[in-house]
C-alpha cells in the first residue's frame, strides 16, 4: 500500500484519528509513503525513518513495536535480528477496492 495522493493521506488521517497516538499516526503516513517491495515491505533502515520524523531511534523503535501490537504495522521479512515491516492489509479493508492504489498503477 502506498499514498499516490491527497485522498489517500485524508484517507489514513481519517483512519488512524483516535485510534492512535500523533507519533503512531506520523509512522503509519511515513511507512505508507516509504518506497516499497512488492509485497509492501519498506526496506529503510528504522534510524533513517527515525530521523526523517525527527524521533529518536529509540522512540520510533518502540512506536514500531506498538503499531505492530494493534495490527497496525506486520513484519514480511527477518534478516538476522532485523525485521523488514509493512502496513497491515486490513488497515485498508473499508477503502473502496479494499486497498490503496498499488504502486505502478
Amino acid at each position: 500500500m502506498k499514498i499516490r495522493d491527497s485522498e489517500d493521506v485524508r484517507y489514513l488521517l481519517k483512519k488512524t484519528g483516535r485510534r492512535l497516538n500523533p507519533n503512531q499516526r506520523l509512522v503509519v503516513l511515513l511507512y505508507a509513503s516509504s518506497e516499497q517491495r512488492p509485497d509492501g515491505g519498506v526496506m529503510e533502515k528504522a534510524s533513517d525513518l527515525a530521523e526523517t520524523l525527527g524521533m529518536t531511534p529509540a522512540a520510533f523503535s518502540r512506536t514500531r513495536k506498538e503499531l505492530a501490537a494493534e495490527g497496525w504495522l506486520e513484519a514480511v521479512e527477518n534478516f538476522g535480528r532485523v525485521k523488514i515491516y509493512r502496513l497491515a492489509p486490513a488497515i485498508t479493508k473499508d477503502r473502496a477496492g479494499g486497498h490503496l492504489r498499488v504502486v505502478g498503477s
